[in-house]
């Protein structure tokens, strides 16, 4: 196997992100303490944020080495797509001029559908949000435990895979545009016949907050939740008036055991498939939509001929 601290990227600015497709723990050492190791010597601020059982071999691997990592069990990081991007900013920002190296392994076990697809996103994006930060990550995938379609996303998400050899040029690798794009075109299904909904006609959105905060409330969502979802739809409905027009429209209903709050509308109001998943500058505009996905579990956008729709679920 070809070590991997043999990059096919070596611009020290330019992101390094890989696929490992690993098999056993004696794979996960043989590849990661290497790169841990090199980084360390080149004075990079090093983490592995990685199952618990991966941890322990690594600790115990490194040896004295360990004591200059850092570590994070992936259950406590990876909770919300988009918050964990934000994570590892902070952790960039934080480090700053040193680079970032990090071991990585994203939790997909007990996922649902839905959940996956956004996890394969956020797997998409990191290679736009931190492309210029010079940052270098292996992203560690369980053969043993994974169904076939997240190691195909696996492949899909990394410009570079390691699976027995490599790393490699990944040739299923798509860039983060029309990755993101591809997952937002998958049909949503229709609201249920017992949606509530209510017209939006301006941005004094006193009684669209009112109604959703009476039905999240009678579904039993928590202060903070419900909060939270009050705000997104305020949000996302401001923007639907002033970009798109009014009327727009707003329905609510329960789904798998989440408040769903739909907000249609004519126009196109958002650029790209990409845009509200990266953190903005302050100066930027699209920290609404930022905070919007901050606020709520998933948010799904589809746009047409017929206009824009925002599909926001959280947990009740």
């Amino acid at each position: 196997m070809t070590s991997p601290s043999s990059p096919v990227a070596d611009h020290r600015d330019a992101m390094m992100h890989r696929g490992f497709l690993y098999r056993d723990e004696e794979e996960v050492i043989d590849i990661c303490v290497p790169f841990l190791r090199e980084g360390l010597e080149a004075d990079d601020a090093v983490a592995v944020v990685a199952a618990a059982s991966n941890i322990e071999a690594l600790r115990d691997a490194l040896g004295q080495d360990a004591k200059a990592v850092q570590f994070e069990e992936a259950l406590n990081w990876y909770q919300h797509p988009v918050k964990t991007i934000a994570a590892y900013d902070s952790f960039v920002k934080a480090e700053k001029p040193r680079r970032v190296r990090v071991i990585a392994e994203p939790v997909w076990q007990g996922r649902t559908p839905l959940e996956v697809v956004e996890w394969a996103r956020y797997e998409s994006i990191v290679n736009a949000a931190f492309a210029h930060s010079g940052a270098r990550a292996i992203c560690c995938y369980d053969r043993r435990l994974l169904h076939p379609e997240i190691l195909a996303y696996a492949r899909q998400t990394h410009p570079e895979i390691i699976d027995g050899h490599g790393p490699e040029k990944s040739d299923a690798y798509t860039d983060p545009g029309p990755f993101s794009a591809t997952c937002d075109r998958r049909p949503l299904p229709s609201a249920p016949r017992a949606a509530e909904s209510v017209s939006i006609v301006s941005t004094d959105l006193d009684a669209v907050r009112g109604f959703v905060a009476e039905r999240a409330s009678r579904h039993g969502m928590g202060h903070d939740a419900l909060r939270n979802m009050v705000a997104a739809v305020s949000e996302v409905s401001t923007t639907a008036i002033r970009h798109g027009g009014a009327p727009a429209r707003l329905g609510t209903w329960v789904h798998d055991g989440d408040l769903v709050c739909e907000i249609s509308g004519p126009g196109h109001w958002y650029p790209d498939a990409l845009w509200g998943f990266t953190p903005p500058a302050d100066s930027e505009p699209g920290f609404g939509l930022w905070g919007v996905r901050m606020l709520c579990d998933v948010v799904q956008m589809q746009a047409d001929a017929d206009g824009t729709l925002i599909r926001l679920r959280t947990r009740i």
